[in-house]
């Protein structure tokens, strides 16, 4: 398991929402919507697959940084990847957060920054949200 320092993981997450590189700035009114369970957090986000290949995904959102950054990065890990390697990397991504024990051949890349997001329960649900509009997407 890739492992980073405080100030790494604040730095990438810290980078990832503020440099923001999929962030739409409207709506589009056509995404998959998902929204927190106790904040303001909400997402739109559109998918586009080809051949089975993620090749692009768009989001529309409000929140705050662990939710903007889980967003920004776990687009970046799945772009390029299949349905089925994106499956296994949101699983395991739910299983890092949620302080489960991880398929070590799975390689999360900088989503590793989230693994202590359960310390905090209010963050955990941030980190969440994009799980959940991406296996809808997943499903659609």
């Amino acid at each position: 398991m890739k492992s980073f320092s405080n100030v790494e993981k604040q730095q990438i997450i810290f980078n990832a929402y503020s440099n923001p590189k999929f962030k739409l700035d409207n709506k589009t009114g056509v995404g998959i919507n998902e929204h927190s369970q106790v904040c303001v957090d909400e997402i739109e986000l559109n998918l586009k697959f080809e051949n089975d290949l993620l090749v692009e995904a768009k989001y529309f959102a409000n929140g705050c940084a662990i939710f903007i950054s889980s967003i920004e990065l776990v687009i970046n890990e799945l772009l390029n990847k299949s349905k089925e390697d994106i499956k296994q990397i949101l699983e395991n991504y739910f299983k890092l957060i949620n302080k489960e024990e991880i398929e070590e051949s799975v390689d999360l890349g900088n989503l590793y920054v989230f693994e202590n997001v359960k310390i905090h329960l209010n963050r955990l649900e941030c980190a969440s949200i994009v799980y959940r509009a991406f296996k809808k997407g997943l499903n659609a």
